[in-house]
């Protein structure tokens, strides 16, 4: 074989050699570029599944955010005072007083209130589009705190023992006062505001569970 026609041999070969070894480099390129955009993806896809996940992870929690509310809410949850106006009539013979005699006691009521944390008394629930809390009405925690405001003496005559006549209608208020308490149960303000510090804790509860990212509308309903 001639030399020319040898060296055209050699230099096509060399030339296709040249060529696929270029071509292997760039495909090499493009293929670890692809498998870099894919494992993007997937760590993106992760990161995006676990956010996700964080929504509805409050689910798996309802059942602990119930126990933690409920002893969150053991304690009265709400304490009003109330003003009221006794208005007593004094004979003198019923009394021993040496004129009739009205006496008008000004007093000031605390009243707190709490809620049943039991599991029949405070139940939490999965809805669609939140959770659900049900809750019984508030009770009176305790004796009510009466305190005396002021008080005024009618009469023409001063009571013998001014201060043995107040206590004793202090004593004797002290019921009124309780069923006050009970009647203040079924109040919508005070309702509301026992299921409003209800609502509070709960949604905080949910918040600090592992894993929950988003906390969800929370609606409650009281008996």
């Amino acid at each position: 074989m001639e030399p020319m026609t040898i060296f055209a041999l050699t230099g096509a070969i060399l030339a296709a050699a040249m060529v696929y070894v270029v071509m292997k480099v760039r495909y090499h390129g493009e293929s670890q570029t692809l498998a870099d955009q894919l494992l993007k993806a997937q760590t993106d896809t992760a990161i995006v599944n676990k956010k996700l996940l964080g929504y509805t992870k409050y689910a798996d929690h309802l059942e602990a955010s119930r126990q933690t509310t409920a002893n969150m809410l053991k304690d009265p949850v709400l304490s009003i005072t109330r003003e009221y106006v006794l208005v007593e009539q004094l004979t003198r013979d019923k009394h021993a007083i040496k004129a009739d005699a009205t006496v008008i006691v000004k007093y000031a009521v605390e009243f707190a209130f709490a809620l049943d944390v039991s599991a029949s008394g405070l139940a939490v629930s999965e809805f669609a589009n939140g959770v659900g809390l049900k809750l019984s009405r508030p009770t009176v925690f305790g004796e009510p705190k009466i305190k005396t405001l002021s008080n005024q003496v009618v009469s023409a005559a001063d009571l013998p023992d001014k201060h043995a006549t107040l206590a004793d209608l202090l004593t004797r208020f002290a019921p009124q006062a309780k069923a006050y308490g009970i009647a203040l149960c079924t109040e919508d303000t005070v309702r509301a505001a026992c299921k409003l510090k209800a609502l509070e804790v709960l949604r905080d509860t949910v918040a600090k569970q592992p894993g929950v990212a988003h906390v969800p509308a929370v609606f409650a309903e009281m008996k």
